[in-house]
C-alpha cells in the first residue's frame, strides 16, 4: 500500500523520534481513563512471527515492547473518561453508552473480513505491522464515525508492536532504521475481524489489559451479540 511506503519513506527522511503512546504526560494531561474502540490483535496466535521483531527491537532503550494481551489495531480514539466532560478530548459514560448503541446498529450490516498483517514500519513514536485488507479496516472506521457522531481519523489503520519512549525530536539511529530495514517484507498472518471493542484503559499502569466494555459484532455475528456494558 502506497499509505504505509510513504510512512516509512518520511521516517527515514526525518529520522525523528518522540514519546509514544499513552504513558506520555503531556498527552495524559492529568487524565486516568481512556476509551477506545479498537480490533483485539489476537498477537499470541503469531507469536512465532512476531519474536524476531521484538528480539531485534529490544535493544534499544527508548522501546518499550507491547506484551501480547496489549497489541490491537485502534480504530478511533474516543476521549479520556470524566464526570462532566469539558473539553473536546473527553467523554462521559452516558456518551460512551450513546456510541455502543450507535456502533451496533452500524455495524449490524457491515460484513466481517480478514486482514493480513505484514512488515515492520515505524512513526516517530512507534513501530507497528502493517494491516492489508483493501480497504476494509479505513471503511469499518468510517461507518463508525458516520454512525456515532466521530471524527474519522486520518492515516493508516495499523497494529502497534512497540512505542518509542524517547525525547521530543531525538534522532532515530541508523542502528535502528537498518534494523527496521530488515523487516520490511515479513509475513506475519491473517486475523478475521468479526466484531469491534469498546475499551476503557487505564493509563496509570504501564501495560494493562484493556478492559471490555462491550463487544459489538460485524453483521454475521450480529445475531449472537455480546451483553453491553453497564
Amino acid at each position: 500500500m502506497e499509505e504505509y511506503e510513504s510512512v516509512w519513506e518520511r521516517f527515514i527522511r526525518e529520522r525523528r523520534l518522540e514519546f509514544g503512546g499513552h504513558k506520555d504526560p503531556n498527552w495524559q494531561d492529568g487524565h486516568r481513563l481512556s476509551a477506545s474502540l479498537i480490533v483485539p490483535g489476537q498477537a499470541s496466535r503469531f507469536r512465532e512471527r512476531l519474536e524476531p521483531l521484538r528480539k531485534a527491537l529490544s535493544p534499544f532503550p527508548f522501546v518499550s515492547l507491547h506484551p501480547d494481551h496489549f497489541v490491537h489495531i485502534t480504530l478511533i480514539l474516543l476521549g479520556f473518561l470524566v464526570d462532566r466532560p469539558e473539553e473536546d478530548n473527553e467523554v462521559s459514560r452516558e456518551r460512551l453508552r450513546e456510541i455502543e448503541e450507535r456502533a451496533r446498529v452500524a455495524l449490524s450490516d457491515f460484513p466481517t473480513f480478514t486482514v493480513e498483517l505484514a512488515n515492520l514500519n515505524a512513526f516517530p513514536g512507534a513501530a507497528f505491522v502493517e494491516a492489508y485488507d483493501r480497504g476494509m479496516l479505513d471503511e469499518l472506521r468510517a461507518a463508525l464515525s458516520v454512525g456515532c457522531g466521530l471524527k474519522k481519523p486520518a492515516g493508516p489503520p495499523h497494529l502497534t508492536l512497540a512505542y518509542f519512549q524517547a525525547p521530543e525530536g531525538m534522532e532515530a539511529p541508523e542502528e535502528l532504521i537498518s534494523t527496521i530495514a530488515r523487516y520490511r517484507d515479513w509475513p506475519i498472518g491473517e486475523i478475521t475481524v468479526d466484531n469491534v471493542d469498546l475499551t476503557l484503559l487505564n493509563l496509570r499502569s504501564d501495560y494493562p489489559e484493556p478492559k471490555t466494555l462491550a463487544r459489538i459484532p460485524l453483521e454475521e455475528g450480529f445475531r449472537h451479540q455480546a451483553t453491553g456494558f453497564r
